[in-house]
């Protein structure tokens, strides 16, 4: 007799990435709010839509949900989650048990209850979760957590925190941190795009790293790693809001300000300088000096120094992860290693832990930033909470809902004005002979993808075969910068014939070289250092998708082609019918292939 599973749901309610996750009969359906409200990131916009998303997919009513979990993120005397929670759905899930978890732990949980592992080392790195107070009972912001996963249980092993002052870190940072400060506060590439400044190093130079070694970026602490925090260039007073030029207002305001900030901060400094006196004395990092001002908005790029900064702090970023790497293998004596938060999206970083650590496993979540917490959030719930045996394994990202024949349908009539479309009985083949002609191609299939990586569900596809084809979607789709890379989707049976790498890439979170004999192949996905990002399809993770690269190899000889996420600049990846269709009529894409529809515009 089988036994009823309860039905668990796991919320981001603040902050960036809000988003739901819902575990209800032996399935799991999640979608970060972003794709349901079009605004990027959704920072501090409750996760409404997202709820209704999950229980209407599920057929879940809000009295039957039995477990609710969130987690916390900085201080919850602060910004307290459940009382956001609690003011935005009242008493909706009256028959739920709410549970508050810590951020890290919900990221835990999204990588190791995902992976195929028995037990694991798991790793989580991003930019900064939860405040918490260390073994010394100093408050810090946690920035790196180590973990053991074994069966339905992860325990903690090791917490790194930094003390946060009114105006910021003052001693020390993580590498998260370092690496978002740079990406935005030099670079000026804006919040949550540090996939760019991992696309412009490679363009880069040793000249900062000759200058300043790794010594001045980190430094190892006890079991800790700790990064530098007094990166210093003409402008740095405009990123942290200091303003020269006030209304004598304003300039009172300003002074206020830093009075009492400086009040404050002088007491917790006293505070903590008396329990951490090694990370909180004075110079314990030397300035790090950029020569150059912070880059403008406008400057054109790749620039030689400001490559040599991307470049700087992506090998720092590689090293403190290699030497984090070194450390839970050592602790835990894994073979097997998870890893979560935003720094495990960097792709160059993740090839060195098997090339470099040592490990013979990966599984990175793909929704490894904030998208994935709600997951996390279900699952922590389902094993930790509950105590449940392991039930779930993330073979594919498609955790959103299908479409139906007449959504599809449906959709395609409202615009029957401005599009034509045919269902086609061989939509593979097709469609394979639509991207040989050098079309670009909005490819919507199943249920979206969960993550920041679009993997043959919400994607825009094209032949990397033609020199030009970067440019031409640049130009007509996707309106982004000419410098940065494309990925490659291939059949999994034939990456090792196109890429140097032995180990599956099924979620695009790992990079490899391309044999020389084949970049001239591919020019349009191979980057300016040689290599390409690339997801290996099976056709037990995609079928369509699978049968779609099967198709174009049997057109062309080349089992690959170029994959982007189908939206454009500016705006999430599209998720229903009516979102693909708007961006295919707003762009210039050429054919839109839904299910079996393909799709064509008027003239």
């Amino acid at each position: 007799m089988s036994i009823k599973q309860p039905i668990i749901l796991g919320l981001k309610v603040t902050n960036h990435d809000t988003g739901a996750a819902l575990i209800a009969g032996g399935k799991i359906v999640a979608i970060a709010e972003e794709r349901l409200c079009r605004v990027k990131h959704s920072r501090n916009i409750f996760p409404a839509l997202s709820i209704d998303y999950c229980l209407g997919a599920l057929e879940v009513k809000p009295d039957e949900v039995e477990l609710l979990v969130i987690d916390q993120v900085r201080y919850r005397t602060q910004e307290s989650s459940l009382q956001i929670l609690r003011n935005q759905v009242g008493n909706r899930f009256k028959n739920a048990k709410v549970h508050v978890i810590n951020h890290h732990d919900a990221h835990a949980a999204a990588a190791f209850f995902c992976s195929p592992f028995a037990s694991a080392a798991v790793l989580i790195v991003d930019g900064a979760g939860e405040s918490v107070r260390d073994h010394l009972g100093v408050l810090g912001t946690e920035t790196e957590t180590l973990y053991r996963g074994f069966g339905n249980k992860i325990q903690e092993i090791q917490k790194t925190t930094h003390i946060r002052g009114m105006l910021g870190f003052p001693s020390t940072i993580g590498i998260g941190k370092l690496y978002s400060f740079i990406s935005n506060g030099y670079l000026n590439f804006g919040d949550y795009n540090e996939g760019k400044m991992m696309g412009l190093a490679p363009y880069g130079t040793d000249e900062i790293l000759k200058k300043y070694p790794f010594e001045n970026w980190f430094k190892e602490v006890g079991n800790h790693i700790v990064c530098n925090p007094r990166i210093i260039f003409p402008g740095i007073e405009q990123v942290k809001g200091v303003r020269q030029k006030l209304h004598w207002r304003g300039q009172l305001l300003w002074l206020w300000t830093k009075v009492w900030s400086a009040v404050g901060y002088f007491a917790f400094e006293r505070a903590a300088r008396s329990r951490a006196p090694l990370i909180t004395k004075q110079n314990f990092f030397s300035d790090v000096i950029l020569k150059e001002r912070r880059r403008g908005k406008k400057d054109q790029l790749p620039q030689d120094y400001y490559s040599a900064a991307a470049h700087a702090v992506q090998k720092v970023l590689e090293e403190v992860m290699v030497a984090w790497g070194k450390k839970i293998k050592a602790v835990t004596n894994e073979n097997n290693l998870c890893v979560s938060g935003g720094v495990g999206l960097n792709i160059d970083a993740n090839k060195r832990f098997l090339d470099d650590v040592g490990f013979k496993e990966l599984f990175i979540q793909p929704a490894a930033s904030d998208t994935g917490i709600a997951l996390g959030c279900a699952l922590w719930g389902a094993h930790m909470i509950l105590g449940l045996p392991r039930f779930y394994e993330m073979k594919s990202a498609a955790l959103g809902r299908s479409y139906t024949e007449e959504e599809i349908k449906s959709a395609l009539e409202k615009e029957s004005s401005r599009i034509n479309f045919r269902k086609s009985a061989d939509v593979a083949t097709d469609t394979a002979k639509l991207i040989a002609q050098g079309n670009i191609i909005g490819w919507f299939q199943g249920g979206a993808e969960y993550g920041p990586r679009a993997l043959g569900n919400r994607s825009i596809i094209c032949d990397a075969r033609n020199p030009k084809m970067k440019d031409i979607v640049n130009e007509k789709v996707k309106h982004r910068e000419s410098w940065r890379p494309f990925a490659a989707s291939i059949l999994s049976e034939r990456q090792r014939e196109w890429f140097e790498l032995d180990y599956p890439s099924p979620f695009m979170l790992l990079a490899a070289k391309v044999p020389k004999e084949k970049k001239e192949l591919i020019p349009s996905v191979v980057h300016v250092d040689g290599t390409c990002r690339i997801q290996a399809v099976t056709p037990e993770s995609n079928r369509p998708y699978y049968d779609l690269l099967k198709a174009f190899e049997k057109e062309t000889g080349v089992p690959l082609f170029l994959n982007t996420s189908f939206n454009d600049a500016g705006e999430p990846i599209v998720e229903t019918p009516e979102d693909a269709l708007r961006c295919f009529l707003n762009t210039k894409i050429d054919y839109l292939v839904m299910h079996d529809y393909v799709i064509s515009k008027h003239g």
